[in-house]
């Protein structure tokens, strides 16, 4: 009989025992803190970019905030929280709902059909993923597509992949937030005297959206003024039937030499008008008008029996190659991206005056007739200007290339003033601005204004973008990769089964 062998077993108890409680204590411990950090909503991000972290900058603001925020979410937050590819959406906004004066609200927009109802008599058009951000009697409007921007690439089959992904949406929620807390406004004034359309005849749903943007829009007739007021910080001239006198054309230059933001809605007149001192201000941004109307050739590109209610595209600001472009329509292309077509109804056309060699101007398109490509890779349009008003008796036809209806162009030597031209302004009166098809024109116009006014939808807070990227390990060889699997896996491995080893001995030991 083996004398040793139960002071063996006592021996391998105490070793057991030890185990068992080192076990249970770091369950007592492990258990308590893991409910604590539920309890607490504790957020570890290990993300390089602090993925799932609120900013110090919204974190900062929103403890100083001191007016209640609504805060509606047309989503509800546990179908949010299944998708994956929106997690860091998910915990920003479970992060904006624990601060005391944000009464975050969400919701299935088909559950609730009577709030969303509500929500849309402030002159929104929502969709599911949208935001709206209420403060007293302000309000705004936040895309839900705005939440992420991804880079892109297309092969030969016009396949798109993604190549990176940004979440960008907290720089939009806290700027909304802040401005609707401080109802800051930017006055717009639409200039009357020449048979314009109205604020009050015709703008009334428009003046709604710009409202909820806080813009504050009146009508100013410089005929019987002396000088465009201070607080400008948009003119808007729609659809005049007659030209400005030349004391409008000097107050209106006076006031762009000064960094002011002009906006010129040129829907076609048949009458024999020619716009002498429209269009000098328009030359001097480096822009030519035609006095035309453009029809759609193609029947597949326009409404059916109205060729001139025609498809149009969006022109992309190309940021990737000049980080510094002017960028008004990216917003615009991701909405056409998710399957939303652009239309324009009864337009005339733009061009660029090549003649002015003023390097001091910028100036580019925003839309334009839907282009094909020629053998050559040249860009050609089925639709074209038919001639339309004016007094030119040599005025022709315009086809052939892609037709501007849409332009920009700002002045570095005038205080960086901005200049806007489109085609029609009917497509935000009162009869088009809701139609569905009239939706890109619509945003076009609010993000014109944004840039106009230096802003965008939302206040800028500053908030950069995130990339929504994880640490990473680039394996440059075979030789590399087979080192790297020997030390995460092999290794971990070998002495897993050494320990085994070791406890086995002692176990029977």
């Amino acid at each position: 009989m083996n004398k040793d062998k139960p002071f063996k077993n006592l021996k391998n108890t105490k070793f057991t025992a030890y185990a068992a409680i080192l076990a249970a204590l770091a369950l007592a411990v492990a258990i308590p803190f893991n409910l604590l950090a539920s309890r607490l909503n504790v957020i570890w991000d290990m993300t390089p970019a602090n993925l799932y972290n609120l900013s110090d900058t919204t974190k900062q603001y929103l403890e100083t905030l001191d007016k209640p925020v609504d805060f509606y979410f047309l989503m509800d937050m546990d179908y949010l929280s299944t998708d994956n590819d929106s997690m860091a959406l998910y915990y920003a906004l479970k992060q904006y709902s624990e601060y005391d004066n944000i009464n975050f609200i969400d919701f299935d927009p088909d559950d609730d059909p009577e709030l969303v109802n509500q929500l849309e008599e402030k002159g929104y058009d929502l969709s599911v993923g949208d935001m709206v951000i209420c403060c007293e009697d302000r309000s705004k409007h936040i895309l839900g597509i705005n939440m992420f921007q991804y880079d892109v690439s297309y092969d030969e089959e016009d396949n798109r992949t993604v190549e990176a992904a940004y979440f960008t949406g907290e720089n939009y929620i806290t700027g909304a937030i802040h401005a609707v807390a401080t109802g800051q406004e930017a006055s717009v004034y639409f200039l009357t005297g020449h048979g314009e359309k109205t604020l009050s005849g015709d703008y009334t749903k428009f003046n709604q959206n710009m409202t909820n943007r806080n813009y504050n829009a009146q009508e100013l007739n410089l005929a019987t003024a002396s000088a465009i007021p201070e607080d400008a910080a948009i003119l808007i001239l729609a659809a005049p039937q007659s030209d400005i006198s030349n004391d409008e054309t000097r107050m209106i230059n006076e006031y762009l030499d000064n960094g002011g933001n002009i906006c010129f809605l040129m829907s076609p007149n048949e009458k024999k008008v020619d716009y002498k001192n429209i269009e000098s201000i328009m030359n001097d941004f480096g822009i030519c008008m035609d006095y035309d109307i453009v029809k759609e050739t193609d029947s597949s590109r326009y409404v059916s029996g109205d060729p001139y209610t025609y498809q149009v595209s969006i022109v992309r600001a190309n940021t990737q190659d000049d980080p510094d472009a002017v960028d008004i329509t990216s917003e615009l292309a991701d909405l056409t991206d998710n399957g939303y077509y652009a239309f324009m109804s009864n337009s005339r056309s733009f061009y660029q005056s090549f003649e002015a060699e003023d390097y001091s101007l910028e100036v580019g398109s925003l839309l334009q007739t839907v282009s094909d490509t020629d053998e050559l890779g040249n860009p050609v349009s089925t639709a074209i200007g038919e001639v339309y008003g004016g007094t030119d008796p040599a005025a022709e036809t315009i086809e052939g290339a892609a037709l501007d209806l849409a332009m920009y162009s700002t002045s570095s030597s005038r205080n960086d003033a901005k200049m806007i031209v489109m085609g029609n302004a009917e497509f935000i009166d009162d009869e088009n601005v809701s139609q569905d098809y009239m939706i890109i024109p619509v945003y076009l116009m609010l993000s014109a204004m944004s840039w106009m006014h230096d802003s965008d939808l939302v206040l800028d807070m500053g908030i950069a973008e995130k990339e929504r990227d994880y640490d990473s390990m680039n394996l440059n060889s075979e030789t590399a990769a087979n080192t790297t699997m020997i030390v995460f896996i092999t290794v971990p491995v070998v002495v897993g089964l050494v320990g085994v080893g070791v406890w086995l001995k002692r176990r029977y030991s």
